[in-house]
């Protein structure tokens, strides 16, 4: 009898130094997010849940909007460790993620094809994605470099103008100040006579508000999200295109080495939710935001023909000249054959995203596409 109690409490004593082993494996992260309201910090708790679904609850996320690191801060302050995963504006350090930033800057093909549909985030946010994992191993490296690890990418509704000033011609553009998040818009700017001005996100509001910039380049949801329909009076939808892509999961490297391979795969399959829910969101609140400023007494404007044709013969003349911007801006090699692999995949894309209809759909379809190859016993683990 005495035996039976012996193992009956042996066995007791197993299964709780089991159970504390199995907590105490189970991981805490910091996600900084960077933006105080709108699709982002909203996606981030979609995020979270994603998470502990698909590490078995193994990865658990404590979501920082504004508090832990801003949008200027992100890139340093994630190679730090000060957070374990942040979603990193790569155009804000252009020459710490060149290849990155190359590639992305083709989004302006998108201002070229006039689709209405208002998919070309989500389009783009899986072809930048096809072209990191797949093409660009260059693109790993500016961010290993910077200590941190890619896994996924979300993509904005299609960037127009948000003005404190009516914008409907090239006169109206001329000597105008445009707050530009990008070398592709502030190159626009430039050849239609406008001037660009750079600025973290965090601090267009206050630009606006004291008409440091006349217009932020922007897509329409940042007029919720860095709470720009307190200050914009006019909104010129067709000017001047393109998205804007953000390394939304990017994570420390050192975090990522120290999980496991299923928690690595299982951050990947999250990271296509991120991507989803935050391209999604853009995609949907484009419409509120615009109706909302508008009740606010926005104006919107219609560009002139001689403005569009302007504005287009802008960027057809400056995609062709885009490789060789970055040989000789940031020394990237093989830039033109970079270039030649990214503008199939936003062909591609333009379609595989036309029957999608909710963030699940878009985020399996990343999954199926792209981040279900990776092979998480290498991606991230190499110097």
């Amino acid at each position: 009898m005495r035996f039976v109690r012996t193992l009956l409490t042996a066995t007791a004593l197993s299964a709780g130094l089991l159970a504390a082993t199995a907590a105490s494996a189970q991981t805490t992260l910091r996600y900084a997010v960077g933006f105080p309201t709108g699709a982002a910090p909203e996606a981030a708790r979609v995020y979270a849940e994603a998470v502990k679904k698909y590490t078995d609850n193994t990865v658990q996320l404590r979501v920082f909007d504004l508090s832990l690191l801003n949008l200027a801060e992100m890139s340093s302050g994630l190679g730090q460790g000060i957070a374990d995963i942040g979603y990193v504006l790569t155009p804000y350090t252009p020459a710490e993620y060149p290849h990155v930033n190359m590639a992305s800057e083709l989004s302006m093909l998108l201002a070229l094809q006039n689709d209405p549909s208002g998919k070309a985030g989500m389009a783009f946010a899986g072809a930048i994605a096809e072209f990191i994992f797949t093409q660009c191993a260059e693109c790993n490296v500016d961010f290993a470099r910077q200590g941190q690890v890619y896994t996924g990418t979300g993509g904005s509704s299609p960037y127009m103008l948000l003005c404190t000033k009516p914008i409907r011609t090239v006169a109206d553009l001329k000597g105008a100040r445009l707050r530009a998040g990008g070398a592709a818009w502030a190159r626009w700017a430039r050849q239609v006579g406008a001037t660009p001005v750079s600025m973290p996100g965090n601090e267009i509001f206050e630009a606006m508000k004291q008409k440091v910039v006349e217009c932020s380049i922007q897509s329409a949801p940042e007029l919720s999200g860095l709470n720009l329909k307190e200050v914009t009076t006019d909104i010129t939808p067709a000017l001047p295109g393109g998205v804007f892509t953000g390394a939304t999961t990017n994570m420390n490297q050192g975090t990522w080495r120290k999980l496991t391979e299923a928690q690595r795969r299982g951050m990947l399959r999250a990271g296509t939710v991120m991507g989803a829910q935050t391209t999604f969101r853009y995609y949907t609140y484009a419409k509120r935001d615009m109706e909302q400023a508008i009740a606010k007494g926005a104006k919107v404007h219609q560009a002139d023909p001689e403005l569009l044709k302007v504005s287009r013969a802008a960027i057809e003349a400056d995609i062709p000249n885009i490789g060789a911007v970055y040989t000789r801006q940031h020394n990237v090699k093989r830039a033109d054959a970079l270039v030649a692999a990214m503008r199939p995949l936003v062909t591609k894309w333009t379609q595989l995203v036309e029957p999608i209809d909710n963030a699940d759909a878009l985020a399996d379809l990343y999954w199926n596409e792209v981040y279900s190859k990776v092979d998480v016993k290498v991606h991230g683990m190499t110097p």
